[in-house]
């Protein structure tokens, strides 16, 4: 079977918000791969604690924050009043976007991605990721799933402990990067809450 001239991976997750973990599952993915494209993927069933467009953006800061070097030419730094990039972060080499109302297959396939990565952060997480390993592999056996686990450090983080520890006023700077931590204290002042 010939190999693909360019791998890209899908790194695809809800991200409300993303934290210090995903960036990890994003920098293995791009020592691994030619292309990383991470994107939101809608769920219906989960309830939102960002807009859509709010995580985008907070994805392509906390990549700028994590990396400075992952700015394109062009990108301002921040805080001079434009949008942060959301494609041409590392020089092309990720993009970001979203999906909604199609299976993640079917948005790899329309992205052309030879690869889907998944994290793993605890076994509880590994009898999910075999079921969808296995319909992956049914609907489309060409597209390979590989699945990355975080750093020790990282492995109790996720964007639910993000928002429940943020609503009890523990600082969550271990978890997010510092315009996540931004952006849920606007958040809650908007809200007329107090996070002291």
């Amino acid at each position: 079977m010939p190999t693909p001239t360019c791998t890209r991976a899908l790194y695809a997750g809800s991200f409300d918000p993303i934290t210090r973990g995903h960036l990890d599952i994003i920098n293995k993915a791009l020592m691994t791969f030619d292309e990383v494209h991470v994107a939101i993927g809608t769920n219906v069933r989960k309830q939102r604690a960002f807009s859509l467009a709010d995580s985008l953006a907070l994805i392509s800061r906390s990549i700028q924050e994590k990396w400075p070097e992952a700015s394109s030419e062009g990108d301002g730094p921040e805080g001079d009043g434009k949008p942060p990039s959301r494609s041409g972060l590392f020089g092309g080499r990720l993009a970001i976007g979203e999906y909604s109302n199609q299976s993640l297959i079917k948005y790899a396939k329309s992205i052309r991605a030879t690869h889907i990565v998944r994290g793993v952060r605890e076994a509880s997480n590994f009898s999910e990721e075999f079921n969808l390993h296995g319909v992956a592999q049914q609907i489309d056996p060409t597209i390979l799933m590989v699945h990355f686990i975080c750093e020790a450090r990282f492995l109790h983080v996720s964007s639910s402990t993000a928002k429940e520890l943020h609503a009890m006023g523990e600082d969550i700077g271990w978890l997010v990067m510092p315009c996540v931590r931004v952006a849920f204290d606007l958040k809650q002042k908007s809200n007329g809450v107090s996070s002291e």
